[in-house]
């Protein structure tokens, strides 16, 4: 949702009105249908965002445009498509009926693109016209008090025997493609080695999946690092959110499909000049579109490690980091949503008004 509207404020800031966002319960499906039908009606480009992880698992949201477009033959059907390469087979069979109805399709990733090209749903002109439109941040880091900052650093450290090292930060939901596990084992990779270290996770699992968090939390009993883990869980302010990650040592990202321009948390902590640990892109042109994303890739305190690497392996590359602290950036960002904005444009003014 915070993608969503960002996007519709960079949008009319350049086309004032064009862009409303609505957004329907999951417990009202009939009225998710019902409103997409009555904008198709009024001649309208209706665009959505999939997948919907707010929806969960129901296959509304994957059925939805091809349910309207049923009831009408007028207006276009957009579909922003966030994840393809790694979608779970149900939930790409629960999207079909709606790649079916949709007239124009976007991406965020040269990768997920690349991957797109090889479906059979859809003809070879709709595939070659999508665009790939790199998101903004979601997260913006305007509002950093100093002051909150230096408390959170002194919280996370603690003191005595429970004393950190360095903290290890994360942000963003938690899934499988995330590893959860993978960031609880490279801390106690590095406790084995005799660095006392700290995980701070800013985020949550995903709400229909209630047993993860506590599955997680009982690897960390298991791995005996509990006291050393600090979940603070989804955190709504974006300005308390900016300035508990400001007070992170390094961050670590360890995607199982490697770094991309898709991946809004990752957009978050790289406007902060702190090292950064993740996989490695899986395109080597995946950042051509965000030289600035690019710029935080390469910079000497960023390490990319394979994605099958071990844990001890992720442990050396955040140490590694660590140890170039002095030469982190973070860079700036705030253009990619005009950027985006006007490729949008472009995309929706390719659209036959009927």
């Amino acid at each position: 949702m915070d993608y969503a509207y960002r996007l519709a404020e960079a949008v009319n800031a350049l086309r004032p009105g064009l862009v409303t966002v609505r957004t329907i319960e999951p417990e009202r499906p009939a009225a998710f249908i019902g409103a997409i039908a009555e904008e198709l009606r009024r001649d309208c480009i209706v665009h959505l965002q999939l997948p919907i992880e707010g929806w969960g698992n129901s296959i509304v949201p994957g059925s939805a445009l091809m349910a309207a477009r049923l009831m009408t033959r007028k207006g276009h059907i957009a579909i922003t498509l966030h994840e393809w390469a790694s979608l779970n087979r149900l939930r790409y069979l629960s999207m079909v009926p709606d790649i079916l109805a949709c007239d124009g399709f976007v991406f965020v990733s040269p990768q997920q693109r690349e991957s797109f090209l090889n479906t059979p749903l859809v003809g070879e002109a709709k595939k070659r016209a999508a665009p790939v439109i790199p998101i903004g941040p979601n997260i913006m880091p305007a509002r950093i008090d100093p002051e909150r900052v230096a408390a959170e650093r002194a919280k996370l450290r603690g003191s005595g025997e429970g004393e950190a090292e360095i903290v290890i930060g994360y942000f963003g939901v938690l899934y499988a493609s995330k590893r959860p596990d993978m960031l609880l084992r490279v801390v106690k990779a590095l406790h084995e080695r005799g660095t006392r270290a700290r995980l701070l996770i800013c985020g949550d699992f995903l709400w229909d999946k209630p047993g993860d968090r506590e599955a997680f939390l009982a690897l960390a009993r298991e791995l005996g690092i509990s006291d050393w883990l600090d979940f603070r869980g989804r955190i709504d302010d974006e300005g308390e959110l900016m300035a508990t990650l400001s007070a992170a040592d390094v961050f670590l990202l360890p995607f199982t499909d490697g770094i991309s321009t898709r991946r809004g948390s990752f957009q978050a902590v790289s406007q902060l000049a702190i090292p950064l640990v993740s996989t490695k892109a899986e395109r080597q042109d995946e950042f051509a579109l965000a030289p600035a994303l690019k710029a935080k890739i390469e910079n000497a305190s960023t390490v990319l490690c394979p994605v099958d690497a071990a844990p001890e392996h992720f442990a050396d590359a955040v140490l590694a980091a660590y140890a170039r602290k002095a030469e982190a950036i973070g860079v700036d960002l705030t253009r990619l949503w005009d950027e985006a904005a006007l490729a949008h444009l472009a995309f929706y003014d390719r659209f036959p008004r009927m």
